[in-house]
């Protein structure tokens, strides 16, 4: 009878602190090694411009404090790196004047100031290749492969590796391209780790709308999305997480930041522990519109098409591209037409519900189908998409939406035939 007791007065414990003391993420200290690389005749310019995006993604991140190191580590010297971390941890040994680990000689000073950080980046050029094309350009790529190593634990806890290409008249403009390509991936890629992930929690309710901590300072940005979660305590003790909400960032300050609620299972309240989505910053709205043209003359036209929309760092207003094939314009059976679009689109949020008026102007193409034409793309017709559109959020990760609205696109070649109309239809979104 008294471990029962024990046990429910345990469980009430462990319950009250998890009610009031929800968990903030505070900045990580991290030395970050220079790019190594092996078996491969690498510039120094390319290993330079790899260097600085990468320092500039853990920079622009915010959610660190940093320390450069200029050693480079082959991947082979991984191993037997944490393996000596291990052995200064464990055994309180002192360390000499010099360490060396493959090519590397590290000072006794630079030694200690790792083994005293958080975490160790260890980025490494796996891959590297650029080639001329057949078009007298060049295209370039480039795979970096990251390993993080836990000091304390003497463990590396992740891994993974980002591709990336380019292209363009030049191979340094080529390898340029390349490494510009790779902030937003790496960026993803290490928000994605569980460690670097975000916490928070609710300062304060003003109905769909919370106050929350952290801002600006941590790398906070408009867009961004927190669920918010439960630990539930077992019978056994176990505990587990449960999402019971789901929040996106509205307004951003230094320390705190506003967010409007989607959905929550329960009314949210101040002390609710919070946990950041991690997203790559995008939205891709899959469509099917059916065009009724204004002249009844006219067969109507379906278009197949597919909007690529930024979520990360905007909230209300937000840009996108998209790319449609009209189907049922005149192509004369050498071309098929392709339209190509950019504009801007509201938001108003409702929960789940979100009404999206949006606005974009369209180039259109007649793009060559046979092989006497692959030479030319005739820039066929100009002309624009005006759309509202109402879309409901099924799951965090999937949207489903109609839309109404009208299109037109003017001919600007004998080869296309104009059209305009009232469009209708709808779609699925997908965000990642």
């Amino acid at each position: 009878m008294l471990k029962k007791i024990l046990i429910v007065l345990i469980l009430v414990i462990v319950s009250f602190s998890f009610a009031f003391g929800q968990e903030i993420s505070e900045k990580k200290e991290i030395a970050i090694f220079s790019l190594s690389y092996t078996d491969w005749s690498i510039p120094d310019g390319a290993l330079g411009l790899v260097d600085q995006s990468v320092q500039n993604v853990f920079i622009n991140l915010k959610r660190f404090d940093i320390i450069g190191m200029s050693y480079r580590l082959d991947a082979g010297d991984i191993s037997g790196f944490i393996d000596e971390i291990k052995k200064v941890k464990e055994s309180n040994i002192e360390v000499p004047e010099a360490v060396r680990l493959g090519e590397q000689t590290f000072t006794e000073a630079d030694f200690n100031k790792l083994v005293g950080s958080f975490i160790i980046v260890i980025p490494v050029m796996s891959y590297y290749e650029v080639a001329a094309d057949d078009g007298g350009g060049y295209n370039a790529e480039i795979q970096t492969s990251f390993t993080f190593i836990n000091v304390e634990e003497g463990k590396a806890f992740a891994s993974f590796q980002v591709d990336t290409t380019g292209s363009d008249e030049t191979a340094k403009a080529a390898i340029k391209n390349a490494v510009d390509a790779m902030p937003i991936q790496l960026s993803y890629e290490v928000r994605k780790i569980p460690e670097f992930q975000l916490k928070s929690g609710i300062l304060d309710v003003n109905g769909r709308e919370i106050l929350i901590e952290l801002g600006a300072n941590m790398g906070i940005k408009l867009g961004d999305e927190f669920s918010i979660t439960n630990t539930v305590i077992l019978p056994s003790g176990h505990l587990i997480e449960k999402k019971v909400g789901l929040l996106v960032v509205k307004e951003v300050n230094q320390e705190v930041s506003t967010a409007k609620v989607f959905y929550a299972k329960k009314k949210p309240a101040v002390g609710d522990q919070l946990k950041e989505i991690p997203r790559m910053g995008f939205e891709s709205a899959l469509y099917v519109n059916y065009i009724s043209q204004s002249d009844p003359a006219k067969d109507p036209i379906l278009a197949l098409g597919i909007r690529q929309i930024v979520s990360r760092g905007y909230y209300k207003t937000r840009p996108y591209v998209g790319v449609e094939i009209p189907l049922g314009v005149k192509s004369w059976g050498f071309f098929f037409p392709v339209n190509t679009y950019a504009g801007a689109e509201m938001n108003w949020y409702f929960g789940r519900l979100h009404f999206t008026p949006a606005l974009d102007v369209a180039l259109g193409m007649l793009v060559p189908i046979v092989e006497e034409f692959n030479e030319y793309v005739i820039y066929s017709s100009i002309g624009g998409h005006a759309r509202f559109g109402v879309s409901y959020m099924m799951t965090d990760n999937i949207k489903l939406f109609g839309e109404i609205g009208y299109s037109a696109m003017l001919g600007i070649s004998s080869w296309f035939d104009t059209y305009s109309g009232i469009l209708y239809g709808g779609g699925v979104t997908l965000k990642y």
